[in-house]
């Protein structure tokens, strides 16, 4: 006789995954963008991301430090910023070192890193120039 119970807790456990999709793959986690079940290869500003977004979200970041221009109004916005600038910078480094990455994926990395060494050294100019300097080259300082 077929216990009836053992299959029906046997049936809800497997509908929690797809067919044919091994118990092992659904445990990975992902990333968390909506509408993104790509694996998850790094952490960054306390949130999961797979490479694309990962690179996409570095990019938000360096455009928007680069667009900014200007410095940031507080000591702690400027902290924050660097603190920001840095850790996209050692997560782009420690992708470079930990996957088999393409060339094409290796440069988007590499240009990653050299715009936020440049934001760095540009934003660091900018907090400890004197205002004359930055009013008389504030158009050259920093823009591309």
């Amino acid at each position: 006789m077929i216990n009836t119970t053992s299959l029906a807790s046997s049936a809800q456990k497997s509908s929690h995954r797809a067919k044919g999709e091994p118990l092992a793959m659904r445990l990975e986690p992902s990333c968390s963008r909506l509408d993104c079940s790509k694996q998850v290869v790094t952490s960054f500003e306390q949130r999961d991301f797979c490479f694309d977004h990962f690179c996409a979200r570095c990019y938000e970041l360096l455009e928007r430090s680069d667009r900014g221009g200007v410095l940031a109004v507080s000591s702690q916005e400027f902290h924050d910023e660097m603190l920001a600038l840095d850790e996209c910078a050692k997560r782009a480094l420690e992708i470079s070192l930990s996957l088999p990455l393409n060339n094409l994926d290796r440069a988007r990395l590499l240009d990653i890193l050299l715009w936020t060494g440049d934001l760095t050294s540009t934003l660091l100019r900018r907090r400890t120039a004197p205002p004359e300097i930055l009013e008389t080259k504030g158009k050259a300082i920093g823009r591309r």
